[in-house]
């Protein structure tokens, strides 16, 4: 009974943990895409890092080792289509989104392949009606520029929030 409580709480603390980073870094990134139209590297590292961690230790906690393959998996699904798009959209999309997408598949991977795919659903659905709002209103035109970083990382966590 003790060693369920201990893995209860231990699953807990993680937990909160991995939402405390999720929102931290989450909101540092996309401040920063909306005003520099970049995602630093060095923020993007230690989000990659700090979840490896903290997922590693979710697992050895819960003594669950198959959600870190699936971690990887939706990492390498997330990022490898991010990339495509990349090398397709002729400098539409970035290198850095190419790169959180990669982060953001390993978060949401973990917890479900289904969340992968809601997320990235979520992402260009709400940058859609966010732009199509803006032309509407004349603020923005076909050809403005538009950061999908926050759309990516609020997809995400809606997915997060969404799915099992």
């Amino acid at each position: 009974m003790i060693a369920i409580w201990q893995d209860s709480i231990g699953t807990a603390l993680l937990l909160m943990l991995f939402c405390a980073c999720f929102l931290s870094f989450g909101v540092a990134l996309a401040v920063a895409d909306v005003k520099s139209h970049r995602l630093p590297n060095r923020l993007l590292l230690r989000w990659a890092v700090a979840s490896v961690l903290l997922l590693l230790a979710l697992s050895a906690v819960r003594a669950e080792f198959m959600p870190l393959l699936w971690a990887l998996l939706g990492a390498i699904i997330l990022g490898g289509a991010y990339l495509v798009l990349a090398l397709i959209s002729r400098g539409s999309m970035g290198m850095g989104d190419v790169k959180l997408a990669a982060v953001l598949g390993l978060n949401l991977g973990y917890f479900s392949l289904s969340a992968l795919f809601v997320g990235s659903v979520f992402a260009f659905v709400l940058a859609s009606l966010v732009v199509l709002v803006g032309i509407i209103a004349r603020k923005l035109t076909a050809k403005s520029a538009v950061a999908f970083g926050p759309f990516m990382i609020l997809g995400a966590a809606l997915a997060l929030l969404m799915t099992r």
